[in-house]
C-alpha cells in the first residue's frame, strides 16, 4: 500500500481481560448491531477469534484508546488540552507547567 491510498478507519474492541482487538470500522458496525439486538451473552467470531459478548467492555476510537493509555501511565491534560507527565503541576503564579520537583524560573 502506498501513501496515496486511503487507509481504513480502525476501532478497538476492548475486552475485560485487557485484550484489544483492532477492527475496521465497517466490520465493527455489524458487531454493534449484534450487541444492540442481543438480550443475552453469546460467543461470536471476530476474525479468527471467538469471544464472549459479556467480556466486551466497549468499542472505542483510536483517540479514546490513546487517552486511556496515557491516563493509565499517569499523564493528565492541562487546561489547553496538552498532555502532561505525572507529577507536573502548574505554577501558582504564572500558570506554566513545571516538571515534578522543579520551581518556576520565569516568575520567581
Amino acid at each position: 500500500m502506498n501513501n496515496q491510498e486511503i487507509s481504513k478507519q480502525l476501532v478497538c474492541i476492548s475486552l475485560r481481560n485487557g485484550i484489544e482487538i483492532w477492527l475496521e470500522e465497517e466490520k465493527a458496525e455489524n458487531l454493534k448491531k449484534i450487541l444492540a439486538n442481543s438480550k443475552e451473552s453469546k460467543f461470536i467470531n471476530i476474525g479468527k477469534e471467538t469471544i464472549n459478548t459479556a467480556d466486551i467492555v466497549g468499542i472505542f476510537t483510536p483517540q479514546t484508546m490513546e487517552d486511556i493509555i496515557r491516563r493509565r501511565s499517569g499523564q493528565w491534560k492541562d487546561k489547553y488540552g496538552k498532555w502532561q507527565d505525572r507529577g507536573a503541576r502548574p505554577c501558582p503564579t504564572c500558570g506554566r507547567i513545571l516538571p515534578y520537583g522543579k520551581t518556576c524560573g520565569f516568575c520567581s
